[in-house]
């Protein structure tokens, strides 16, 4: 008995073995500019000396069956247009591989092309000419330090400032992560962190969830004039389909805590999906669970993730998509360890925020050359924090508290017309009407003199709060080497009159099949945070509140960018920019200071200055150098360097340093997969980053000691930058397919050597010294992901 017994389970683990695991490839074959299906286009992969081939169908659809599992080039080709070549599709086994492909339309038609159609991390929106690259899911997974987070993925590219390891703000040529604009299925949306401060861009951790996103786009200067609202760049982000013919499970454990998602059909025979995906934090629960053992300050969030997607034979695609997060936190200081006030000696802070987007997508397509989007959405954001004493069986008392929330309800459409190959046209508009409920106030204790009560720094109630946006845009490709791009886009500001019309000009020109030049200008304009306009100004002596920055107007713009590219090999890529920014009409004090919005956003709260005006500027050039080998023979490459100069002027008419002039930023990153056998794999990925160090207000180490509290010189402020940071990172993953399941164990490796990188300065009054304060350590995170 004993020797059937290992008969049979040696004969199992044979036939596991052995079996081929296979996978099906399913997507649909679209028109880059239209969005128009294409019929009858040749896909193709090469599975070993065999080519399997098929063709779309009327609805530009196509599938391969039955695939074996690994890593495949794909092929589409289509009379008229230029040739794809998607490299590096993975397939697993517990999970359909569904891609959409967009194909550019050929201006000449020549006998011979050379296959290089699919240009690796170029952007789905057609009217960017260069400082724009698009990202895939899988890089997000794969750079090591990422954690799934598109944020501290795009940090790795060239322009973006590393800056803070407790936030993933993306800070681009030197200029506020203000500036940056937030885009999810073509809808301007909140700050997508949890723990984000209104006026702020990022935070800790992201509500994004990159297993439900699509390949999307990252604008770094110079953007198409689709954009606006923004200053330094723009991620336009992009959700994917759920299945609409099997149903899917994703199972996760790691840094952005557990998560559970399905996805699957609606209706097979109407080709509708759903997706949805919910996390909640790994520390959150385990503290609930009473297995903390962190003390205070223990993360906790969750967030929930949805796509409905239903397309029609003659009405168009209709979408519903959401997503909404909630996080809190608590932190008790005690003794000398509070740095909350000098005022008090035990503290505790707490701190929580919401967030909840719902839109609503159509697209329609009314001939065979042009669509209409349209998308209506609602979004909400609040944020609250209080800061009191921790005395025990004592009335505790307040000394900071803020209850601040804003929404935001939008309409907009779009309309692209494919003309002919040389020629496309969009043009669109959208209106959003934003409602306001802010009350921020501190303790009187907290002045110098001190005041009896408690202090307004917000206090408002507004319910219309009307902004308008219109722009259009012109491609013109004149032949097939020369592109022109062309676009105005304008917005309006009901509230205090204020507006701006923004034009945008770029060219392209194809020297060969290998090498590429392109210029762009670009004028851009962003509203002030909405906090900045309804900020308080208490006067001491009549005991009144008057609010001083109702009229301020947009900050703005001139960006210039020239680029060049060249493809030493199909896998192996040199890009060069070279930019230059000027700003202006940024908020600054109305007497001499040295404060500017320039240097603000980047925190976990804001501060509320009244009396400012638009008087202040900035000025950022620098050149970027990227050396990029995208994955082939098991492995790739990213090395990018920032060599740049970023200044500001405020009231006080000095030139100086802005907060993020680093003056230098270098990356390093790379991986490489080991193949063990066909149903299993380990990848190893590293990453190095390098950058000047931090900038930092000068503490006047002397008046310090002299009056016992933190004391400021600001003639040399932001004069000197910090140690230079460093860090190191590593990943791991082990990924084994199974008859139906993939699962997958990953160990990431953040500051592997430990390397001490200076945050800030502080002054400490006990021992009467200034003490850096430092960033994180050496810190291990374990990843597991099953999907099947």
């Amino acid at each position: 008995m004993k020797n059937i017994l290992l008969v049979v389970i040696f004969s199992f683990i044979l036939i596991v073995a052995n079996a081929q695991f296979k996978q099906n490839i399913r997507g649909v074959i679209l028109d880059s500019e239209s969005k128009v299906s294409l019929p009858g286009a040749n896909v193709a992969i090469l599975v070993g000396d065999k080519t399997i081939g098929t063709i779309s169908n009327e609805r530009g659809e196509f599938e391969l069956m039955r695939i074996p599992i690994g890593s495949y080039s794909l092929t589409v080709s289509y009379m008229g247009y230029e040739p794809y070549l998607m490299r590096n599709l993975e397939l697993t086994s517990g999970k359909e591989k569904i891609v959409n492909i967009e194909l550019t339309e050929q201006v000449h038609k020549v006998d011979e092309i050379l296959i290089q159609a699919y240009k690796n991390g170029e952007t789905r929106n057609q009217m960017a000419a260069l400082s724009a690259r698009s990202f895939s899911v899988k890089e997000t997974e794969r750079y090591a330090g990422s954690w799934g987070d598109p944020s501290r993925m795009a940090a790795n590219f060239a322009g973006v400032i590393t800056a803070n390891d407790s936030r993933n703000d993306i800070i681009i040529r030197g200029n506020s992560p203000q500036g940056l604009l937030w885009r999810l299925e073509g809808v301007s949306i909140p700050n997508p962190n949890h723990f984000g401060a209104l006026g702020s861009t990022g935070g800790p951790v992201s509500i994004l969830n990159n297993n439900l996103l699509s390949n999307s786009d990252f604008f770094t200067g110079a953007f198409p004039a689709e954009y606006g609202n923004a200053l330094s760049g723009v991620f336009d982000l992009k959700m994917r389909n759920g299945n609409n013919r099997r149903h899917e499970f994703v199972g996760q454990i790691g840094f952005n805590g557990f998560e559970a998602g399905l996805e699957g059909p609606i209706s097979k025979k109407a080709g509708s999906s759903y997706m949805v995906n919910y996390r909640y934090s790994v520390l959150g629960l385990m503290n609930k669970l009473g297995f903390s053992a962190t003390g205070s300050g223990v993360p906790e969030y969750q967030d929930l993730t949805l796509r409905i997607n239903v397309p029609t034979k003659k009405l168009g695609t209709f979408s519903l998509f959401s997503i909404a997060g909630n996080s809190q936190i608590e932190f008790n200081e005690t003794g000398n360890e509070s740095g909350s006030y000098d005022i008090v000696g035990n503290a505790r802070t707490q701190n929580g925020s919401k967030l909840g987007v719902v839109g609503l997508t159509h697209r329609f397509f009314p001939d065979s050359r042009s669509n209409v989007y349209t998308a209506f959405s609602a979004s909400y954001q609040g944020v609250a924090t209080k800061i009191d004493t921790v005395f025990e069986n004592q009335n505790n008392k307040i000394f900071f508290g803020e209850n601040n929330a804003e929404t935001r309800l939008s309409g907009s459409s779009k309309y692209t017309l494919k003309i002919n190959a040389r020629n496309t046209l969009k043009a669109g508009v959208e209106f959003q009407r934003f409602g306001i409920n802010y009350i921020d106030s501190i303790s009187g204790e907290v002045f110098d003199p001190p005041v009896d009560g408690y202090i307004n720094q917000l206090n408002t109630d507004e319910k219309n709060l009307d902004f308008w946006e219109g722009f259009g845009e012109w491609q013109h490709r004149i032949d097939e080497h020369l592109t022109f791009y062309g676009g105005l886009h304008s917005q309006y500001f009901f509230y205090n009159s204020t507006y701006s019309f923004d034009p945008r000009l770029s060219l392209s020109y194809q020297i060969n099949s290998r090498s590429k030049v392109s210029l762009a200008y670009g004028k851009h304009a962003q509203l002030q945070p909405f906090y900045v306009y309804f900020t308080e100004n208490y006067d001491f002596d009549t005991h009144q509140y008057l609010q001083t920055n109702n009229k301020l107007d947009f900050s703005q713009a001139h960006h210039i960018v020239g680029g060049f590219d060249h493809s030493f090999t199909e896998n192996l890529k040199l890009k060069l920019e070279s930019y230059y920014q000027f700003v202006y009409n940024v908020p600054v004090g109305s007497d001499a200071s040295i404060f500017s919005m320039v240097n603000a956003g980047n925190s976990f709260h804001q501060d509320k200055v009244d009396h400012l005006v638009n008087d202040g500027q900035a000025r950022n050039y620098g050149l970027e150098i990227t050396l990029e080998k995208y994955l082939a023979n098991n492995y790739y490459f990213l090395v990018t360097t920032s060599l740049f100069e970023s200044k500001y002027r405020a009231s006080d008419l000095v030139w100086r340093n802005t907060e993020f002039n680093t003056n230098y930023v270098v990356n390093a990153l790379g991986g490489y997969q080991i193949s063990l056998g066909e149903k299993s794999s380990i990848d190893i990925n590293m990453r190095v980053v390098s950058s000047g160090g931090k900038r930092n207000l000068f503490i006047d180490l002397d008046n310090s000691i002299a009056k016992g509290y933190t004391v400021y010189d600001d003639s040399k402020a932001y004069t000197e930058r910090g140690t230079p940071y460093f860090r190191l990172d590593g990943r791991a993953a082990f990924k084994m397919n199974g008859k139906k399941i993939t699962q997958e164990w990953a160990l990431d490796l953040t500051n592997i050597t430990g390397h001490q990188n200076v945050f800030s300065t502080a002054y400490n009054n006990t021992t009467r010294e200034i003490e850096n304060v430092y960033q994180q350590g050496f810190f291990p995170m374990f990843l597991y992901r099953i999907t099947f």
